[in-house]
């Protein structure tokens, strides 16, 4: 499994200080704060805010004491399920194999539920106990 963006979340382990830095690490275009919901709205930017660098992390085993992944006890009510971004024509774009927490939709870099799209056609949405 891959996770390709996150939302910040702040508690005793990781407090406002490390929102800080995740901010200093990953400044918009400008150079400006960028604001906590989009500081990790995607791949790329997901990875410069936690200061991670691709060489070295590619082809390699999970090191958790490199990097805290915990559970915070939080379950999505309704997952929205749809197509991954950025797939070529022709490389099985149709295929939903996109999961998204259906209570930050809106904070994705294409949000699923945008104008347009069609439930059912476009996306599904998977509760709980489905």
């Amino acid at each position: 499994m891959l996770i390709k963006s996150a939302f910040p979340w702040t508690d005793a382990t990781s407090d406002e200080n490390t929102l800080a830095q995740m901010q200093l690490n990953n400044p918009d275009a400008s150079g400006a704060i960028r604001p906590p919901q989009r500081l990790c709205a995607g791949q790329t930017l997901l990875c410069k805010a936690l200061g991670l660098k691709v060489p070295e992390w590619d082809a390699r085993r999970f090191d958790p004491q490199r990097l805290l992944v915990e559970d915070i006890g939080q379950a999505p009510e309704r997952i929205i399920q749809t197509t991954r971004l950025g797939i070529p024509a022709g490389r099985d774009e149709h295929l939903m194999y996109r999961f998204v927490d259906a209570g930050y939709a809106r904070f994705c870099t294409r949000n699923p539920l945008r104008r347009g799209q069609v439930e059912g056609r476009d996306y599904l949405f998977l509760d709980q106990g489905n």
